[in-house]
């Protein structure tokens, strides 16, 4: 590399043929993630045959222009030279100023006219290049003098050089770089956002260690996906605890509060050369959120507005009435935090936030951090809108502004959610206790319906708890439903509106599913949801998605698994559309966590998988995120058997729910954790935890308890238990006697999996009455293990690779190839190693025989290699330094393990053609 001692420009070499650019590695400080089609297209303008010279990189301020021109240079910079010329608005008030480096090398003479510049300079790089190609790096390019400008264009212009140059502000590009992009000698490239994925890599990378979903995902909502804001967000959160570091693993605690310090450095750019006028607008709409048009051309000048819309801080919405909001919610997030509250009181008395238009957590937190009393609509407002984003105890604290909140039903309501939405069932009820001790309980109200519908569903959490907490008793929550419908009937003869009557009835219908799908009372949800689900969209497409989801649940574990595969399939469009009206994300987000969870009880891990690629891809973006998609990806590997991919997701998900975990998940992440774990032999990590799951309260989901069951015993299994079977057994007994003919087969496949073969009839009966093909598989398991059948086994391993069941295949295959060595089948062991050969993409004679030799020692196979080959066991014994004896008790061995009874047998064996390697044994071929 070639450096100028008053200049950035350099030179990379390196040692490669021409054509089109190969990639070279450099090292780097910090790695570059992402932009894989960009960096190909800029590649693309350095080959010979490329029609475009370069290109025009637009991007806002750190999004990863420099970088990207930077790793295209060091990867693709093959026998160039390149000179980084950078514009900055000192230089651009003198002609030439982004060139004096260069200048300062020229005659006195050739710098005194314009054009001797251009041709004094173009020599000068080009007797420097010495025949390399020429790559202009230009940073800040708008920023160029006009002159600076003219010259770079030109050499491009006459194919002189290639250049790449970067703009935050491509309306400011100068004429002559507007003409070669419209020409098409320059390409231009817009720099988006990073993706979620990409922000969660370079997290990870910056932090050295794995993030949890949950902090990656809100650290890049900050960021907006700009790369340097995210990393200075990032530092930000790891300063102030509030992503912090949990047995390595990076988790989020919203409970810790950050000023964003380095947040705020680097949106500094945003707010330099502000008014003062124009920094207190911006204060006050971060903490209000918005506020009407009207009300702040009252107090600010129309100028300061308009300049601030122009500088693209502000937006003007139509609310119910004109409204004025930032752009950036992260820049909201920053000014917030770093405003006192005497200045958040001072700001207040100036422009307080308006009931109607403001943002009511914003406006709550604004007078509750000013100690100014929040009124009780407003407070009512927050509470309702904090418990719809997922923020229980902020929705809480604003209750608790109110005093007289234990008067009001709505107040109470909002408060027990957020309650339980803590996860605190006991809690719950005593808070529509004390509201009822204030004597309103006469009162009848739509309310009163929806406090009745959470006492019930504290009561299932409450049940859930019993197993971990003595003496702890359930409330009576099957009544409270019944309580709720017969108000409701009141509520409606004494004149409720329709509207109103409507969907107080879909909420009780979707509590009563909840309620016994929660309880594995399978086949009444089946009853109860079919006639629903059958009236079509009458009541709301959102709402039919919702019922569809407890319906597919409840099919899938019952006997209709391919039922509600089909149901799943035309569900999960809708539940990923985050436009729907009427559908809540949140809860459009847990109806597509219990639908892949069923898929994967009912063995359907493909469909599965298939459903959260496109969750994770454009399709499902923002419907289908955080911890919940984690853990669904986590447990999806789980049950394929693929422990390092489940650790991978699993492990984040459990330290976050250690944080928090307000649906009772982690009993169920941890023993599904502990399973992986115990895959990849880390077995104390494993016995961890197997004691965090028995040590947490479960969910109030039966599913999820009995998964928790099923892997607890899989990972004692793996650990060494040897009474794993007997267990799978019982449990699939008792899953018989629910009606969850899912589970049962799932057990008893396992069961008999680990030797247990006395219950591979009762898993051929069982799957026998079930739909689909994770059933039809274990029908060939259950007699491919009981009659000791290689080539049903085969069938079974096959169906089990196509379902994505990658361990079971790989098991079942190992036992076929056992049954039929053991037998002396050799046609069908040879068809099992020609299909492994084939699988694993080797096609020579070596990988076969490799694969025939597995069995044997490595002092074997070299002697069976030579016996093979027609070496005398005289031969053999001196060229091994042994003698004939053991020569011949090597051979015995290697006959024995092999099933061949002679030399010729072996030979044959190891020498097989392969004009019949794609022929399978006429049992496996035919008809089941």
């Amino acid at each position: 590399m070639e450096k100028h001692h008053s200049s950035d420009a350099y030179s990379l070499v390196a040692r490669t043929a021409g054509g089109v650019p190969a990639p070279i590695r450099q090292g780097h400080d910090s790695p570059f993630l992402g932009r894989t089609a960009l960096v190909q297209a800029m590649a693309g303008c350095l080959t010979p045959d490329s029609t475009a010279s370069g290109s025009l990189i637009i991007g806002e301020a750190g999004s990863g222009k420099s970088a990207l021109m930077r790793h295209v240079l060091a990867l693709y910079g093959q026998d160039a030279y390149t000179v980084n010329v950078r514009g900055s608005a000192f230089a651009g008030r003198t002609a030439f100023g982004a060139l004096t480096f260069l200048l300062s090398e020229l005659d006195p003479e050739s710098a005194s006219h314009p054009v001797l510049i251009l041709r004094g300079l173009t020599e000068l790089i080009r007797e420097r290049a010495q025949g390399r190609q020429v790559i202009l790096a230009v940073d800040n390019a708008e920023e160029l003098d006009e002159f600076s400008a003219m010259v770079l264009s030109q050499m491009v212009a006459n194919r002189s050089a290639h250049m790449f140059a970067a703009f935050r502000d491509f309306s400011a590009a100068p004429a002559e770089f507007m003409g070669l992009w419209r020409e098409g000698l320059l390409a231009r490239l817009d720099l988006e956002p990073l993706l979620p994925p990409e922000c969660s890599h370079l997290l990870e990378s910056e932090l050295r260690g794995p993030v949890s979903r949950a902090a990656a995902e809100e650290l890049t909502g900050i960021s907006g996906g700009n790369p340097s804001l995210l990393l200075a967000a990032a530092e930000d959160y790891r300063e102030s605890g509030r992503v912090r570091s949990w047995d390595g693993v990076w988790v989020l605690d919203r409970a810790r509060k950050c000023a964003f310090p380095r947040l705020a450095s680097a949106m500094g750019t945003k707010l330099a050369g502000l008014l003062d006028g124009q920094r207190e607008l911006l204060d006050v709409l971060a903490l209000a959120g918005a506020l009407p048009l009207s009300q702040v051309l009252e107090r600010v000048d129309s100028r300061q507005v308009d300049a601030l819309q122009e500088a693209g801080l502000l937006q003007l919405e139509h609310r119910t009435v004109p409204a004025l909001s930032l752009v950036d919610p992260g820049l909201g997030m920053v000014l917030r935090g770093r405003i006192d509250p005497g200045r958040r009181r001072e700001l207040l008395e100036k422009l307080p936030p308006d009931p109607v238009v403001s943002c009511p957590v914003h406006a709550a937190r604004w007078l509750l951090s000013s100690g100014a009393k929040v009124p009780a609509e407003l407070a009512l407002a927050a509470a309702r809108a904090a418990n719809a984003e997922g923020d229980p105890l902020s929705a809480a604290a604003f209750i608790a502004a109110d005093p007289n909140h234990l008067s009001s039903p709505a107040a109470v309501l909002e408060l027990a959610r957020a309650v339980l939405a803590g996860g605190d069932a006991a809690g719950t009820s005593d808070v529509v206790t004390r509201h009822r001790a204030f004597g309103a309980s006469g009162v009848r109200s739509p309310e009163t319906v929806r406090l009745l519908i959470v006492e019930a569903e504290a009561g299932c959490r409450a049940m859930a708890e019993q197993q971990f907490e003595a003496g702890s008793s359930s409330i009576a929550h099957s009544t409270r439903l019944e309580e709720a419908e017969q108000v409701l009937a009141v509520l409606a003869a004494d004149g409720l509106a329709r509207g109103e009557s409507a969907q107080l009835e879909r909420e009780l219908i979707l509590a009563r599913a909840r309620c016994l799908t929660q309880h594995g009372e399978y086949g009444q949800a089946a009853d109860f949801l079919s006639g629903v689900y059958a009236r079509g969209d009458e009541n709301g497409r959102g709402f039919r998605a919702l019922v569809g989801s407890w319906l597919c649940v409840a099919w899938g574990m019952t006997d209709r698994q391919s039922d509600a595969l089909e149901l799943a399939a035309a569900l999960w469009p809708l539940l990923s559309d985050a436009q729907e009206p009427d559908l809540d994300a949140r809860e459009a987000s847990r109806a597509q966590a219990r639908i892949l969870h069923v898929l994967m009880i009912s063995g359907a891990l493909d469909s599965a998988a298939e459903f959260l690629a496109r969750a994770t891809g454009k399709e499902g973006a923002g419907s289908f995120g955080g911890t919940l998609h984690e853990i669904c990806e986590g447990v999806l590997h789980a049950f394929a058997g693929r422990g390092a991919a489940a650790t991978a997701r699993l492990l984040p998900a459990a330290r976050q729910l250690a944080i928090s975990d307000p649906g009772g998940l982690l009993h169920t992440v941890s023993a599904v954790a502990a399973y992986a774990a115990a895959l990849q032999g880390q077995n104390q990590r494993a016995e961890e935890h197997l004691r965090t799951a028995g040590s947490v309260p479960a969910t109030p989901s039966w599913a999820l308890q009995r998964t928790a069951a099923h892997f607890a015993v899989l990972a004692g299994n793996v650990l060494g238990s040897v009474d794993s079977a007997e267990a799978l057994s019982e449990m699939a007994a008792k899953d018989e006697e629910r009606g969850a003919g899912a589970y049962a087969v799932l057990s008893l496949l396992g069961a008999v999996r680990l030797g247990d073969l006395s219950q591979a009839q009762q898993l051929l009966d069982t799957a026998s009455g079930l739909q689909g093909r994770f059933a039809r598989l274990c029908e060939d398991y259950a007699k491919g293990a009981a009659s000791c059948d290689p080539q049903l086994l085969l069938l079974a391993a096959d169906a089990a690779a196509a379902l994505g069941h990658e361990l079971l295949s790989r098991e079942t295959g190992e036992r076929a190839l056992q049954i039929a060595a053991g037998a002396g089948d050799r046609a069908t062991v040879r068809f099992i190693h020609r299909t492994r050969r084939l699988q694993s993409g080797e096609s020579e004679n070596d990988a076969e025989i490799e694969d025939c030799l597995r069995g044997l020692t490595g002092r074997e196979r070299v002697i069976a290699r030579q016996a093979a080959a027609g070496t005398s066991n005289k031969m053999i014994a001196t060229e091994l330094s042994i003698s004939v004896r053991t020569v011949e008790g090597h051979l015995y061995q290697i006959y024995s393990k092999l099933h061949v009874g002679s030399r010729r047998e072996l030979a044959k064996l190891l020498t097989a053609g392969h004009a019949d390697s794609s022929i399978r044994p006429n049992a496996v071929q035919g008809v089941r």
